[in-house]
């Protein structure tokens, strides 16, 4: 786990599986959703999600290495309600509190779903300050609440990718540049455990392309090992290697900034 003395993810999942988040709002799966776990392995659960930006919102899930939540995925989406503006709130609440951490708690779907033929596009989800599994009373959580029953409309799947523990470590440390070019992000690179999951801002004078960025863009450092301990952090820029099919391609020296997110220990294994 990160430095947070908090409750393991997996604890929190073994002990709500199968339940209803929230107040009872979401229910259990249906005959259509058990086919789906049927034809694709997985079931439907209440996948978590890191929520991120001033401008635009962006998604990303909180995975581990296990089913069926071994999937790392970048999203880009939109926060609306009836008679209800939490897109806003959510870039208010962020602005005014100055708070890392923003997550959102999904109903329960099969994550794949965002992936499919025909993709889905929407869910409902509540939107926290701080990390919805973490609270440590239900009042804490409660009062946390930023946006209640709020439709998630997914505007673009920017990376999507599930993870094989037969694969081949990272040669070098890796990490995923997405957002615009006001508003960037990095998001490391998750394969196999044991590994890290790091969301952090970052800026960079060089140019890059919105098309390249809105599928994000691969970014090696050659110079530093896939661990933890090597990871981008402070305020010193930092130069790596854009990752092209056939290998390495043009350097880029980016900034980091405000690390939004580090979880280590619900990848240690």
């Amino acid at each position: 786990m990160n430095s947070n003395d908090r409750v393991p993810r997996r604890a929190f999942l073994k002990a709500t599986a199968g339940a209803a988040i929230g107040a009872g709002v979401w229910t259990t799966a249906t005959s259509a959703m058990r086919l789906q776990m049927a034809m694709t392995g997985d079931r439907p659960a209440a996948h978590g999600m890191l929520v991120v930006g001033e401008q635009s919102v962006y998604l990303s899930h909180l995975p581990i290495f296990g089913t069926p939540h071994d999937y790392q995925l970048i999203l880009e989406a939109t926060f609306t309600k009836t008679g209800a503006t939490p897109q806003a709130d959510y870039f208010n609440d962020r602005k005014r509190t100055g708070k890392k951490i923003y997550t959102l708690e999904p109903e329960r779907f099969v994550l794949t779903d965002l992936a499919a033929a025909t993709p889905r596009r929407s869910f409902k989800a509540n939107i926290y300050r701080d990390h919805f599994e973490r609270f440590k009373t239900e009042r804490a959580k409660e009062a946390a609440l930023i946006g209640e029953g709020v439709d998630v409309t997914v505007t673009r799947v920017i990376h999507f990718h599930k993870f094989d523990p037969k694969a081949a470590p990272l040669a070098a440390l890796e990490y995923l540049l997405f957002g615009k070019a006001s508003e960037l992000f990095l998001a490391h690179m998750i394969t196999r455990p044991p590994d890290f999951d790091q969301v952090l801002a970052a800026t960079t004078t060089a140019k890059v392309a919105e098309a390249d960025l809105a599928h994000g863009v691969s970014i090696i450092f050659p110079d530093r090992k896939n661990l933890s301990v090597q990871k981008i952090k402070g305020a010193l820029p930092v130069t790596g290697q854009t990752k092209m099919a056939g290998g390495a391609g043009a350097a880029i020296t980016l900034k980091p900034g405000k690390e939004f997110y580090l979880e280590e220990g619900e990848l240690a294994g």
